[in-house]
């Protein structure tokens, strides 16, 4: 058994505004994806509001490819720039390696966390 829904008077007018903000985005995206240089109107089929509907959840995966690939190249920066950092102080690291084996392991143990607490926080950003 279906429940009667009453709407009030500020609900109807909220409920008008989201159906009129809803539908200008509607008639955004498919003036954006119909526009022809030279035509004065767009026509809106059921089946562009279909397709509309339809790339809404398409265009949802993609925002979510695009986070994961901004933590991707935010993981690469990283790491390109402590293999830069490694290579112009090679000499000074193979010395504390071959010399102070301890020191060695302190500074590579620091540097571990400090990249990994810098993947994480850039995680936890995309992840919002």
């Amino acid at each position: 058994m279906e429940r009667k829904i009453i709407y009030t008077d500020s609900g109807k007018s909220a409920l008008d505004k989201y159906f009129d903000e809803q539908k200008k985005i509607l008639e955004k995206y498919i003036s954006d994806e119909k526009y022809v240089f030279g035509d004065e109107s767009i026509e809106i089929t059921a089946s562009d509001i279909k397709m509309f509907m339809d790339g809404d959840k398409i265009n949802k995966r993609k925002i979510e490819k695009r986070k994961y690939l901004g933590f991707l190249i935010n993981v690469y920066m990283i790491l390109g720039a402590v293999i830069t950092i490694g290579g112009l102080l090679y000499p000074i690291i193979f010395e504390m390696f071959m010399y102070r084996p301890a020191q060695f392991m302190i500074t590579i143990m620091g540097v571990s966390f400090f990249v990994i607490g810098i993947i994480y926080k850039i995680y936890l950003h995309y992840r919002k």
